[in-house]
C-alpha cells in the first residue's frame, strides 16, 4: 500500500513539478507569475486529444505534436497577453493572464464539448509487488518527466540556446544591448513553458479525464510548489513538486481525500514559518 501510494505521489509530484518548471521559466523572463499556467496543461490535453483520436496517431506521436502545438500557442499567448502589455503595471499582466485562462477554458468547452474525455495511456497495465498494485502509466509518467527535466537542465546550463535565455532572464536591457533579440528570447520561453506543460495534461488525461476545468487544481497545486521551493528557483520548483505530490497521496490515504488541497497548503504554511523564502529561495532581508 505504502509502495503504492509512493509512485502514486511521486508521479503526480514529478508532473506538478513539471508545471511549476514552466511557471518558473516565465517568472525568471518577466517578472509574472502566469495564473494561465494551468490552462496551458488542460489545452495541451486536448490538443493531444486531437492528434491521438481525431486522427488517429499513436499516442507518442501524439504527445509530441500536441506539446510542439502547445509552444506555437505559447508563442500567441506572449504577444497578446504579455508583450503589448508588457510596460503597463503588473496587476495589468496578470489581469489579462487571468482572462486569457478564461478565454483557454471557454474555447475548450465549444471546441470539444463539455463531456469529459480521454486518450490512449502512454504504458498500459499494472504491476503487482507484493500487496501494491501500480500502474505502468504511473511508472511512464515518472520517466518521461525526468527525462524531460534533464533535458531542459541541459537547455539552460549547457547550449547557446540556453545562455541567451538566462542572460534575458537576469537583464533584458543589458541583453538587448550585447545584440541578444530579447522578443525571440521571451517568446522560446513561453514556448517551452507550454510545450512542457501541454505534456502534462497528454499523460495525466488517461487518469482524470480531459475537462476545460482540469487545469485549475493543477494550476494552483504547481504554485504551491514554487512557493515551497522558493521563487524563481527551478530546482526548487521541481523539490516543491515531488513534495505537494507526496503530501497528496499520504494526505488523502491517511486523513482526507476531501481536504487534500487543504492539506498541502497546511504544509506550505509550515514551511513558510521556518522557512519563509521557500527551500532554495534566496534569503529575504527584513526592513528596518
Amino acid at each position: 500500500m505504502n509502495l503504492q501510494l509512493l509512485i502514486s505521489g511521486l508521479s503526480m509530484g514529478v508532473i506538478y513539478g513539471l508545471i511549476a518548471m514552466g511557471m518558473v521559466l516565465i517568472f525568471r523572463a518577466v517578472g509574472i507569475m502566469n495564473f494561465a499556467q494551468g490552462e496551458f496543461l488542460m489545452f495541451g490535453g486536448y490538443l493531444t486529444y486531437t492528434f491521438n483520436r481525431m486522427f488517429n496517431l499513436p499516442i507518442w506521436i501524439s504527445l509530441i505534436l500536441g506539446s510542439l502545438s502547445m509552444g506555437i500557442v505559447g508563442v500567441i499567448f506572449m504577444r497578446t497577453s504579455y508583450w503589448s502589455l508588457r510596460k503597463a503595471q503588473t496587476r495589468a499582466i496578470v489581469v489579462s493572464a487571468m482572462g486569457a485562462s478564461i478565454v483557454f477554458k471557454e474555447s475548450a468547452r465549444l471546441t470539444w464539448g463539455s463531456i469529459p474525455l480521454s486518450i490512449d495511456k502512454v504504458a498500459e497495465g499494472t504491476l503487482k509487488l507484493g500487496s501494491a498494485v501500480i500502474q505502468w502509466q504511473h511508472i511512464a509518467i515518472i520517466l518521461v518527466a525526468v527525462g524531460i527535466m534533464a533535458l531542459i537542465f541541459l537547455l539552460l546550463e549547457k547550449t547557446f540556446i540556453g545562455n541567451i535565455m538566462q542572460a534575458t532572464a537576469q537583464d533584458q536591457y543589458m541583453a538587448s544591448l550585447v545584440g541578444i533579440p530579447v522578443i525571440f528570447s521571451i517568446g522560446l520561453t513561453f514556448a517551452l513553458s507550454a510545450a512542457i506543460t501541454a505534456i502534462c495534461g497528454g499523460l495525466l488525461a488517461p487518469i482524470f479525464l480531459l475537462s476545460n476545468t482540469m487545469g485549475v487544481a493543477s494550476g494552483a497545486k504547481a504554485f504551491a510548489a514554487i512557493v515551497i521551493g522558493g521563487f524563481g528557483s527551478v530546482q526548487g520548483a521541481v523539490i516543491g513538486g515531488l513534495i505537494v505530490g507526496l503530501v497528496e497521496a499520504f494526505g488523502g490515504a491517511y486523513i482526507s481525500t476531501t481536504y487534500q488541497l487543504v492539506i498541502i497548503y497546511v504544509v506550505l504554511v509550515f514551511v513558510l514559518m521556518f522557512k519563509p523564502q521557500g527551500i532554495f529561495g534566496e534569503k529575504i532581508q527584513e526592513k528596518a
